[in-house]
């Protein structure tokens, strides 16, 4: 079984299937631990979203840092994953692209994350907006997403082009980014 070819307008219809047959992401490696350690900081129980939380490994993180953490995917089968990894943490079906924020557990978040789910998005005008208007003040968006590097060759589905890594990162007062590898960024981006 396979999912529709588009996967920016698909949602649970696409990415759903795909976590049906096991498909797995990238693992957080040492040095984004610590890229998010440095610039989030210690949660201090405030609250925190993780978009796209697939099996919940930064939803944990986040909980390990002191943030008071929900984890939302569109995909039921990485939800129950989430769950089965982490018991004790809050996971649900939640689209955040079309699902009503108001369900979400709190009405502002300190911090809200998006690891590898960036590159799908079909409406980042109004994803970037949902995202600043449940941000508390002094809030950080953190995005974690490869960006084509065009010495590593042609770009690969799941990269963003610079120009596209230029528009994510417009319209913040604050924007900190790192390169992990040539094509693996993080930002710290800030209203």
């Amino acid at each position: 079984m396979s999912g529709p070819a588009d996967p920016q307008s698909a949602g649970a219809a696409y990415w759903e299937p795909l976590w049906q047959e096991g498909r797995r992401y990238r693992t957080i490696d040492a040095a984004e631990a610590d890229a998010l350690r440095r610039r989030l900081g210690p949660g201090r129980d405030r609250p925190a979203l993780d978009i796209g939380c697939g099996e919940g490994a930064l939803t944990a993180q986040l909980h390990r840092l002191g943030y008071r953490t929900t984890g939302i995917d569109c995909a039921p089968t990485a939800v129950a994953s989430a769950r089965g990894n982490h018991p004790d943490l809050d996971f649900r079906v939640h689209d955040f692209g079309i699902d009503d924020p108001a369900l979400l557990p709190h009405p502002a978040f300190t911090a809200i994350t998006c690891r590898l789910v960036f590159r799908w998005v079909t409406d980042r005008d109004t994803f970037l907006s949902r995202v600043r208007d449940l941000l508390t003040p002094g809030g950080t968006f953190w995005v974690v997403t490869s960006v084509h590097d065009p010495a590593q060759g042609p770009p690969k589905p799941w990269d963003l082009s610079a120009e596209e890594a230029d528009r994510l990162t417009t319209a913040w007062s604050g924007v900190h980014p790192t390169e992990l590898t040539p094509s693996f960024h993080c930002y710290a981006l800030r209203p």
